[in-house]
């Protein structure tokens, strides 16, 4: 192609160069005609025709081009036009490069439109089917008297098929991974949206209150009852209620569950290697734990125990109780190399740091509140729980993974007591998951959750964050696991998205070749295969668009649909507002009656330094 066009080319650009200059030449005529114009109108004297003017130009006599206009006002004008003009071509220079590279990728969709799944092959997400298998997976719907369940019954909703596709939803036995970058829309077009049609208990888990904000108002206008574990005042939430994390300590299984919790939070990201002071650190915790969980204490007990680390009360607990083993094994670690013993105690209490805090301890210890929270009566209830913490050093996320744990354990045992499945579903909304929910058998447990009617929608900024958590096999064990997989705009990983590029698959792209010779001239259309999507083209996802990759179905591109394009965004927005209201009147009034306080301590020590000073 380049021979036979470089030869066309060089035959034929004189034409085109001619009619440019020409055009250029009377352009350049009629915008020094129209500053010389301005000019006289501006400081008088007059200007002749155009063609008369480029006349008297071309003979040298601007005297006769433009009398009486003075030669000042004729530069003045023409710099003033000079810097418009520039400034015009620098704009119409930048928004065709911007429309050229929209353009491109305009033209890069559609041709992958083409090659991902279609209407019919994503069938099996769509509103007609995927309530055909929600009479299968909740009696409930089975035997309503109603007919076809509402799609909200049915499962939930994922957004519309590109380009002006159907509706498509996930069925209620799909576990979900969902990778975006912040404010790529994982809270507006996922989250809420989720959680406002979810029929059963809901979990949802966050770092900022503007999830609770959205929906804790409608859920409570709905009849359901909406509980804040808020620790670190992110809602500045009133404490209605606490929970006590040994209650569901009732074997050294458990215990190490709970534990395996807090370790957490020292782990690196490599969770194939074992560590021995994170070992021997997540052996004592749960010792100590379960030692305070058989005779009834409190976590209070459990980090005073931690910070002695010759205490023998817990092992004759663990004795007392039955668990001689574990005594044994406490007892041994006590009476260790000094040097040794001393480092998995400082490890074990730089893991539960959070027990540190009087405002976190307030809500797992009896005292504050008179409700305590019945983790079973949630799983078979249709209430709402939101767990919220900061990701920071000392936060509150160990305790957010133990509650969503032991909810979740609590739920597959409720389903199997009721043949399997529960009905309705438990849905589980962990937003900021690497953060502050590092369940850390969460990939292993996707495994089964769907068929027991635990739906968990993870969230991820990346994929890398999520092996930053779970180790490579980890991630990759979550990442096999989930039914659903939806990834949004701001994927910056380059070993990531050309290995979701691989995934996607390649398609026939049609080359047209244009040949000339002395004969005559030809075209050709010849078929190549590339890529559907590289990884630039996954990289730059347009902002509330997603890929779906569905177990068994073709890849397929989404529009998502955010609760404000929906038909309850008036709502939703007025209760946000007014929650947030509430929150900042909650705010000022906790700062406000702390600090009267705070000006208190501040006098006393200005008074000492005042008498000492004067002493």
């Amino acid at each position: 192609m380049s021979g036979p066009q470089g030869m066309t080319t060089r035959t034929g650009w004189l034409p085109w160069a001619v009619l440019s200059l020409l055009w250029g030449l009377v352009g350049a005529v009629w915008l020094l005609w129209a500053v010389a114009r301005l000019a006289a109108l501006l400081g008088g004297g007059q200007v002749a025709a155009p063609v008369a003017m480029a006349r008297h130009l071309v003979h040298r006599e601007p005297e006769l081009a433009w009398p009486g206009v003075g030669t000042g006002w004729l530069v003045a004008v023409g710099l003033v036009v000079a810097t418009a003009a520039t400034a015009a071509c620098a704009a119409l220079v930048t928004f065709a490069r911007r429309w050229a590279a929209r353009r491109r990728r305009r033209v890069t969709w559609r041709l992958a439109l083409r090659s991902l799944a279609s209407p019919a092959e994503v069938a099996p997400l769509t509103p007609s089917q995927v309530a055909d298998r929600a009479r299968r997976l909740r009696p409930s719907l089975a035997t309503a008297a109603s007919g076809r369940p509402r799609p909200e019954q049915a499962g939930w909703l994922l957004g519309s098929l590109l380009p002006g596709g159907p509706e498509l939803r996930a069925g209620w036995e799909d576990v979900a991974l969902a990778i975006m970058a912040p404010r790529a829309g994982k809270t507006a077009a996922l989250a809420v949206p989720t959680i406002l049609a979810a029929p059963g208990p809901v979990i949802a888990t966050s770092n900022k209150a503007e999830l609770w904000t959205m929906t804790g108002e409608i859920m409570a206008a709905a009849g359901r009852r909406v509980r804040v574990f808020d620790p670190q005042s992110i809602a500045y939430a009133d404490q209605t209620w606490w929970w006590n994390p040994l209650v569901a300590v009732d074997s050294t299984e458990a215990a190490d569950r709970l534990a395996a919790h807090f370790v957490q939070e020292v782990r690196g990201g490599d969770q194939d290697r074992g560590d021995f002071w994170l070992l021997a650190a997540g052996d004592l915790l749960s010792s100590l734990l379960l030692a305070a969980a058989a005779d009834g204490r409190t976590l209070v007990d459990v980090y005073r125990w931690l910070n002695d680390s010759s205490a023998p009360l817990p092992a004759e607990l663990l004795e007392q109780h039955g668990h001689r083993a574990v005594a044994e094994g406490l007892r041994g670690r006590q009476a260790g190399a000094v040097e040794t013993r001393e480092g998995v105690y400082e490890t074990a209490r730089a893991a539960a740091q959070c027990l540190r805090s009087a405002s976190i301890l307030r809500w797992v210890t009896p005292g504050q509140a008179d409700e305590r929270l019945d983790v079973a009566a949630f799983a078979a209830g249709r209430d709402v729980l939101h767990l919220l913490s900061k990701d920071d050093a000392g936060s509150a996320a160990p305790l957010v993974a133990a509650l969503t744990d032991q909810v979740l354990h609590a739920a597959v045992r409720q389903a199997e007591a009721r043949g399997g499945r529960l009905d309705p579903p438990l849905l589980l909304v962990l937003d900021e998951a690497a953060n502050i929910c590092k369940i850390r058998d969460l990939p292993a447990l996707y495994s089964h959750l769907g068929s027991r009617g635990v739906i968990p929608l993870t969230i991820l900024q990346s994929y890398k964050q999520g092996t930053g958590v779970w180790g490579e096999r980890g991630m990759a064990a979550l990442w096999g696991a989930a039914t659903i997989k939806i990834l949004g705009s701001g994927l910056d990983d380059a070993e990531f998205t050309e290995q979701v590029s691989r995934l996607v698959g390649e398609h026939d792209v049609d080359t047209e070749t244009y040949s000339s010779s002395a004969q005559g001239s030809s075209w050709s259309v010849a078929a190549r295969r590339q890529r559907i999507l590289d990884a630039a083209d996954i990289r730059a996802i347009p902002k509330g668009w997603a890929l779906l990759l569905a177990t068994g179905l073709r890849p397929a591109a989404l529009r998502l649909q955010p609760w404000f394009t929906g038909p309850d965004r008036r709502r939703i927005a007025q209760a946000q507002r007014a929650a947030d209201e509430a929150l900042t009147a909650r705010a000022a009034a906790r700062i406000s009656a702390t600090r009267p306080a705070e000006d208190a301590v501040g006098l006393t020590k200005a008074g000492l330094t005042k008498a000492g000073g004067s002493s």
